[in-house]
């Protein structure tokens, strides 16, 4: 459009001048917004050709080919990128390899749980590109723990979106502001705030500033909320707000809609959507984004809360698949016994990239809107529990 505009310029008129500076000058802008649009293009040419080979098979009756057909190009859409490939020059790119280590070096290059071992374990914490997905039963803590996440990478001065997949947004703004204000959760609810807790939030908020995005979808016919709508969200944020995340919270990963037909087929290709996520370059450089997602374990019976144990990888509900895919498991475990007592384990059970079978003791602090108590590496010894 500018060139056009120019070319209706006379020689001797003054803006010549100005517009062809303009266009002589490299935007990459222009580049990327060129290639959003060849990828889309080429996205919609296979959905074309998904939906003609779907309808066909359904309207012969056969269905499971049609969900199998539309799921399988459905993935292949997600796959389609447009840019450089993977492949570099290793002997010219010693600087670029070392700035890479120095972030890493500085703690800048990863974000942690808050709890120690498991960070350790994790080589300080989840990383760009990685998936992790909590394993809880229902009522143990997984938002808690996304919380806890998203508070400490606010004050790592690092950007957060964390993602309400069913529901508003009130009940978990109001647990990170008892977190931030570390004031009583059924205080926040009230807006019963003391008023020297008021003003070093005030302050404390003024340094995180658009270093935390709360999202829920209660605009959503059903809450079905999809891959394409998050990356639809992704999109809006850094078109209209030029704001690009470090870390993603899903909360959960089970709700995530995707096609499939039963559920272990949905979870199993929303769980692959969620770990190509981590993994996707928005943008020339881009390393891509540490991704967590909650997911739900199988209550075996009633009386599981009574006894002691670590929930493992097979103890996931519907589909084993989706975890499969995860660079990092961590179970969150909990007798009732320790939820009277305000304590908990989490265990590290599979990490790509280190050892795992990592547990810790820890001290919760629900009633501040908080996972654990960071400042307690190690929470104090309690009595053993009484024998059933």
């Amino acid at each position: 459009m500018l060139r056009t505009e120019a070319n209706r310029l006379q020689p001797t008129d003054p803006a010549h001048l100005g517009v062809g500076a303009l266009l002589s000058s490299e935007d990459y802008r222009e580049r990327e917004y060129v290639q959003e649009q060849v990828v889309e293009w080429c996205r919609r040419q296979v959905f074309m050709s998904a939906f003609g080979a779907a309808a066909d098979h359904w309207n012969g009756g056969r269905y499971d080919e049609a969900y199998t057909v539309m799921s399988r190009q459905l993935e292949e859409m997600n796959r389609i990128v447009l840019g450089g490939a993977d492949r570099g020059w290793f002997f010219e790119e010693f600087a670029q390899r070392q700035q890479r280590r120095m972030l890493v070096a500085q703690g800048l290059d990863f974000f942690p749980s808050g709890i120690h071992k498991i960070d350790e374990a994790m080589h300080g914490g989840l990383s760009y590109g990685e998936l992790e997905v909590p394993l809880a039963y229902s009522g143990i803590g997984k938002t808690f723990y996304l919380v806890q996440r998203g508070f400490i990478c606010a004050r790592q001065r690092a950007k957060c979106l964390h993602l309400v997949l069913e529901g508003g947004r009130s009940m978990i703004e109001d647990r990170y502001e008892a977190r931030f204000a570390q004031t009583m959760y059924g205080n926040v609810r009230r807006g019963d705030f003391e008023s020297q807790d008021m003003a070093r939030m005030r302050r404390e908020y003024a340094l995180y500033h658009q270093n935390l995005v709360i999202r829920g979808f209660a605009d959503q016919e059903a809450w079905r909320v999809s891959f394409e709508d998050i990356l639809a969200e992704l999109a809006e944020l850094r078109e209209g707000s030029g704001w690009v995340p470090d870390l993603i919270l899903v909360d959960y990963g089970d709700l995530v809609h995707a096609p499939g037909k039963d559920e272990r087929e949905r979870q199993k290709t929303a769980f692959r959507q969620l770990k190509s996520l981590s993994e996707r370059q928005a943008f020339r450089g881009h390393r891509g984004y540490a991704v967590s997602a909650p997911s739900q374990a199988v209550r075996p019976d009633k009386a599981a809360d009574e006894k002691e144990h670590i929930l493992r990888p097979r103890d996931v509900a519907d589909c084993y698949e989706k975890v499969r895919v995860a660079d990092a498991l961590i179970s969150l475990n909990r007798t009732l016994w320790e939820k009277e007592n305000r304590r908990a384990r989490v265990s590290l059970g599979k990490y790509r990239d280190a050892e795992d079978g990592v547990v810790q003791r820890i001290e919760t602090d629900y009633a501040h809107g908080a996972f654990s108590v960071l400042s307690q590496p190690e929470p104090p010894p309690l009595p053993p529990p009484p024998k059933s």
